[in-house]
C-alpha cells in the first residue's frame, strides 16, 4: 500500500514539473494559424503611392516588355486588424500600347466578394474580374489577378511545416515554412491553386519565398523576394514592405520581375483621397 502511495506521489510531482506547453503542445495547424494571425495583425500604413515596373521575360530569358504603372493604396481602418479593408488603384503609362490601362482592387467586409476591375483601352469599358478570372494573367505578367488581390486570412487553413534558414543578400534569415489551403473548393478552382507553401519571417511579416501548386498538385509557380523597405506609418510604427519580387511560371519557363520605386507614405502622398477608389477613376486622372 505504501509503495502504491509513493508511486502515485512521484507521478503527481512529475506532472507538476513538466512544462504545461509540453503537455498541451500546439498542433502544426494551430501553430501555422498563430503565426499567420500574428503577421496579419502587424501595423500597416494608411496611405501609399508608388511606381511599379513589371519586367516580363520569355522562356529563353529574353526581356519582352517592361510595363510601368503608378499606384495608390488606402487602408480603411488601418489601426484595426480585424476590420482593415484595402483599396488599390493602378494606372499603366508604359509601354505605349498599355498607356491608359488601369486596375482597381477593393476589399469588402465579411463574406462579401472583393471587387476587382480592369480597364483595357481596347475594350473601352471597365471589366469586372470575376472568380473564374482570378487565375488569369494580370496585365500579361506571370502574376495572376489572384496573386495581386488582397488576402483574407480566414479564407484558408494553415499548417506549420518547420523552421528553416534561407540566404537573403548574403545573410542567413530564419523563417517559418507554412502551407496554406483555401477552405472552399470554389476558391481553389477560381485561383487555380490546390495549396501554397510560404517561407515567412514572423518578425517582419515578409514572405521570402512561395511555391504555388496547381489543382493537380504540381508545382505551378514560384515567387522569390529580392528587396524590401522599412517604412513608418502615421503612428510611428515600422512597416516592412515588399518592393521587389520575381514570379516564375514553372511549366512555361517564363518569369516576371516586379520592382517598386518612388514609394511615398502617409502625408507624403499628397491628395490621395478614399473617394478615388471606384471604377469612375479607372478612366479619370487621380495622380
Amino acid at each position: 500500500m505504501k509503495r502504491e502511495i509513493i508511486i502515485v506521489g512521484i507521478l503527481v510531482v512529475a506532472l507538476l514539473v513538466i512544462p504545461f506547453g509540453a503537455v498541451m503542445a500546439e498542433t502544426p495547424q494551430e501553430k501555422g494559424w498563430k503565426i499567420m494571425k500574428a503577421i496579419d495583425e502587424m501595423p500597416v500604413v494608411e496611405k501609399m503611392t508608388s511606381e511599379t515596373a513589371f519586367k516580363i521575360y520569355d522562356a529563353q530569358g529574353k526581356l519582352l516588355f517592361t510595363k510601368k504603372s503608378r499606384a495608390a493604396i488606402f487602408i480603411e481602418n488601418y489601426k484595426d486588424p480585424d476590420n482593415r479593408l484595402s483599396r488599390n488603384i493602378s494606372y499603366f503609362f508604359a509601354p505605349a500600347d498599355d498607356k491608359g490601362n488601369s486596375a482597381l482592387m477593393t476589399e469588402n467586409p465579411g463574406d462579401q466578394e472583393d471587387d476587382q476591375w480592369v480597364y483595357l483601352k481596347g475594350l473601352r469599358k471597365p471589366k469586372r474580374v470575376i472568380g473564374s478570372d482570378k487565375s488569369s494573367s494580370f496585365m500579361g505578367s506571370d502574376f495572376s489577378n489572384g496573386d495581386v488581390s488582397a488576402d483574407d486570412i480566414d479564407d484558408s487553413h494553415y499548417t506549420w511545416l518547420g523552421t528553416e534558414t534561407i540566404e537573403f543578400k548574403e545573410k542567413q534569415i530564419q523563417v517559418e515554412k507554412i502551407a496554406s489551403e483555401f477552405k472552399s473548393e470554389k476558391k481553389k478552382e477560381d485561383y487555380g491553386y490546390s495549396k501554397t507553401i510560404d517561407w515567412v519571417h514572423p518578425s517582419s511579416g515578409l514572405t521570402f519565398k512561395s511555391e504555388m501548386y496547381d489543382l493537380n498538385g504540381q508545382l505551378a509557380k514560384t515567387m522569390t523576394l529580392f528587396s524590401f523597405v522599412v517604412l513608418k506609418n502615421r503612428d510611428g510604427k515600422r512597416v516592412f514592405w515588399n518592393t521587389g519580387a520575381e514570379m516564375k511560371t514553372v511549366l512555361k519557363g517564363t518569369k516576371t520581375i516586379m520592382q517598386m520605386d518612388n514609394t511615398k507614405v502617409e502625408d507624403e502622398t499628397g491628395k490621395i483621397d478614399p473617394d478615388i477608389f471606384n471604377i469612375s477613376y479607372l478612366t479619370r486622372k487621380w495622380w
